[in-house]
């Protein structure tokens, strides 16, 4: 089974991505805190995170992500330009 931790998580994520989860039935662990490199451990266990649009995904994070196992990093945002990957 695929788990997906969703950080900085809204009312209305929870709402839309359960009724989408119902044709897959992933595990999906909804959190209130925002994603950076003090919480990326959090993450230890999941296949996936899903993040939103201010929360840091900096070199550091994903270091750890991938120490972790997380093996795919989805954003949810308003547009791509919401997404600075220099110095990656």
């Amino acid at each position: 089974m695929i788990k997906i931790a969703f950080f900085d998580t809204k009312e209305y994520d929870k709402k839309v991505f359960d009724e989408y989860n119902q044709n897959y039935n992933y595990e999906i662990t909804y959190l209130n805190t925002k994603f950076n490199a003090e919480t990326a451990p959090l993450a230890r266990g999941y296949d996936a995170i899903c993040i939103f649009v201010n929360d840091v995904v900096d070199k550091t994070a994903i270091k750890i992500l991938k120490e972790c196992g997380v093996k795919l990093i989805a954003l949810r945002c308003a547009g791509f330009n919401n997404v600075d990957i220099k110095n990656m």
